[in-house]
């Protein structure tokens, strides 16, 4: 009996299972392979990605950042030239199509790449400038190729001290961590530049700790002994679980806060909202660009934090720090921000109960990494 039901399921499959396959070039008329003997005639891009070597290693590795908003240019073997900016991702895209003749890219031959770093910044990746042969394809999305894409670009900002002096700049002098001294460079009214490297430096009588980030120095050193509290550095990206955009909280870090507000560094797609981050995805700004504070019920330090502008229309744009010892206005300084890269201000403000911000020009000043010690009795 069961050999003969066998039997029968099996003849059963081999009637039926013919059935069941799909007919070879059904309504093949829908899915035609592509003829490769004409040209495409669309278009392409070929793209140059620049980043912030946040560790100078001259390569693109773990830890580095796009860079926002960088020129790059192109010339065409014909002599022809385009600028173009890289977007929030880090690339600057070159259309290339040998049919559209308003494309950036339209013939064969050398096409020189040639990344422009904003003021204050240099290549560590000895590539600034590249020249890639192109070449026609026919049935490429441009019908023309390169013969290869444009190596990564890698910028870090050139190390400094900037500073004011009300005796002058040409009174300041600091000292380096091989011994090494270094005469301030004049800059505007009583401002200052030295030029340094990353290391322990002494700056009058104060020890100045340089990594790769321009530092800027408070115009006067606290003179009250630092708080024997916790350290902790805010960076915004432990108030967040999904939302892209808040206003921070009272209590974060211990602290009151005012016209703060956190965001995910490319929720508006400013260049200086990206370029800005030191870590994390998140980063503050000062709500619509109007004034801030920051305050405790206790006394606490501001050690210092990481300061730009969100957008380039606006580079140059100045931020003014003010804090507070009770009543009494203990520190007041001013520096200016770039939407292409933060300064670290080492502000060294001791024993206040309140900071305020403000900008000149009421454009947003973007913060990440801020430092305070704060009491234990204000956690």
């Amino acid at each position: 009996m069961v050999q003969s039901w066998t039997r029968r399921l099996f003849s059963l499959a081999v009637c039926v299972l013919p059935l069941a396959l799909p007919a070879q070039g059904q309504e093949s008329g829908y899915y035609q392979l592509r003829d490769w003997g004409g040209p495409n005639g669309g278009s392409m891009n070929i793209s140059s990605f620049v980043f912030r070597d946040m560790n100078d290693s001259g390569t693109y590795d773990l830890g580095d950042r796009v860079f926002v908003n960088v020129a790059v240019e192109l010339l065409t073997p014909s002599g022809g030239a385009k600028t173009v900016r890289t977007n929030i991702g880090g690339y600057a895209n070159f259309n290339t199509s040998l049919a559209q003749v308003d494309a950036d890219i339209t013939e064969a031959g050398a096409h020189t790449f040639r990344v422009v770093p904003p003021p204050g910044w240099t290549v560590t990746t000895g590539n600034g400038e590249q020249t890639i042969p192109m070449s026609m394809l026919v049935g490429a999305p441009g019908d023309i190729v390169a013969d290869h894409l444009p190596v990564p670009v890698g910028l870090a900002p050139v190390p400094e001290i900037r500073g004011r002096s009300a005796d002058g700049p040409d009174t300041v002098v600091a000292s380096g961590p091989d011994g090494e001294t270094v005469p301030a460079l004049s800059s505007e009214g009583d401002w200052y530049r030295l030029p340094v490297t990353p290391g322990d430096w002494t700056v009058g009588a104060q020890e100045v700790a340089v990594g790769r980030i321009p530092v800027v120095l408070p115009l006067e050193w606290s003179d009250e002994a630092s708080l024997a509290g916790e350290a902790v550095t805010l960076g915004f990206d432990d108030l967040f679980v999904g939302d892209q955009l808040m206003k921070v909280p009272n209590g974060y870090g211990g602290l009151h806060w005012e016209n703060w507000v956190a965001t995910h560094g490319r929720f508006y797609e400013g260049e200086g909202y990206i370029n800005t981050m030191m870590s994390g995805e998140y980063i503050a700004y000062t709500s619509s660009g109007h004034p801030t504070a920051i305050a405790g019920d206790d006394p606490f330090d501001f050690v210092g934090g990481y300061f730009g502008v969100a957008w380039s229309s606006a580079e140059g744009e100045t931020l003014r720090i003010r804090a507070w010892r009770g009543e009494a206005l203990v520190h007041d300084d001013e520096f200016a921000l770039s939407a292409y890269g933060p300064v670290y201000f080492a502000a060294d403000y001791k024993s206040i109960t309140r900071l305020e911000f403000s900008t000149a020009h009421y454009w947003q000043a973007v913060a990440d990494d801020l430092r305070f010690v704060v009491g234990a009795d204000s956690r």
